[in-house]
């Protein structure tokens, strides 16, 4: 008997040892911000100049120039401790071994770590180039996830967007209710030291294709909303296109739902007023239309990358409500 509750205690105790739970801290780190864990000679190298051409590129649509990330770089020798809780991880040696691996939740949790090693900075270099959309498209989820997380903490209790729109969105609860009008369109404006950040969302009138929305159609499209709901200081002003320069358009997903992102700058008419936008057109099938989500930032002399980013963690917590009146 007294063998038989030992080899009992036995059983139970190696059992818990199989189930230990790893504690594992909470990143921490900015938004849109990677740790790059590099030697330093390495990073004065044509090996730098790459990791900066590749992650510091030119974050799209804004009127002034500002990188995808910000990067911060260390040596290998002080990657430790709280420096291994950094949300966004870029680690880079040069080894006996080209190798390129992606890990998630290694030292801290939501965290995302791309290794890459190579036998040469000529490898290194070739592994960047071939992985960085991978690394960035990563880096972005993962910021988007723990902006969203952010915004749920205050997030803006309203039951407009559900009541006219059937659509509903995490917003920080710095946001606030600006205009509607029964033409189904909604405004929410947050206000800046300098400036604003504002939300407009709409349903089109038509149910076309999104495959029939060109560039073209797409500046049609928000010039007559901008012209009917978003007037500038002056007489006979309102929001346009900015006529100087294109757009960039761009077919991705919105919470599963297919939907045409279009980024560029805004102006106003007979004004001395721009900023950035961000637009989707959005493909609506379980209540079989179109719906528009735009935002645009007003602030002048004033970096302006995190408000767009923001603006994409909002729109891209859409929830879609299915319509009493409508059909399947």
């Amino acid at each position: 008997m007294k063998y038989k509750i030992l080899f009992v205690i036995l059983v139970s105790l190696l059992a818990c040892q199989n189930n230990t739970i790893v504690y594992k801290p909470g990143s921490s780190g900015n938004i849109n911000t990677v740790t790059v864990v590099i030697e330093n000679p390495l990073w004065s190298s044509s090996v730098g100049d790459a990791i900066r051409g590749a992650f510091a590129a030119e974050f799209i649509g804004l009127p002034q120039q500002e990188p995808i990330f910000s990067l911060k770089q260390i040596p290998l020798n002080t990657f430790s401790d709280f420096t291994r809780e950094s949300r966004n991880i870029l680690l880079i040696q040069k080894t006996k071994k080209d190798a390129f691996s992606l890990s998630y939740d290694q030292f801290a949790k939501p965290q995302v770590v791309a290794k890459l090693t190579g036998t040469s900075k000529k490898n290194i270099i070739e592994s960047i180039i071939e992985n960085k959309g991978r690394i960035i498209n990563e880096i972005k989820k993962n910021d988007l996830k723990e902006k969203q997380r952010r915004m749920k903490i205050s997030p803006l209790k309203s039951e407009d967007l559900k009541a006219l729109l059937s659509i509903d969105l995490i917003m920080p609860s710095a946001y606030e209710l600006f205009k509607k009008d029964k033409n189904k369109t909604i405004w929410f404006q947050k206000k800046t030291k300098k400036g604003s950040v504002n939300i407009l969302a709409y349903e089109l009138s038509t149910k076309d294709s999104l495959s029939s929305y060109s560039l073209d159609k797409i500046i049609r499209t928000r010039d007559s909303v901008g012209r009917a709901f978003v007037p500038g200081r002056n007489k006979n002003s309102h929001m346009i296109t900015e006529e100087a320069y294109r757009p960039y358009l761009n077919q991705v997903k919105v919470s599963g739902l297919t939907a045409i992102e279009t980024r560029g700058t805004w102006e106003v008419k007979n004004d001395f007023m721009a900023g950035p936008f961000l637009n989707y057109i959005i493909q609506d099938t379980l209540n079989q239309r179109n719906i528009v989500l735009e935002g645009f930032v007003f602030s002048p002399s004033s970096k302006k990358r995190e408000m767009v980013f923001e603006l994409e963690a909002i729109f891209k917590s859409l929830k879609i409500i299915k319509q009493k009146n409508k059909s399947n």
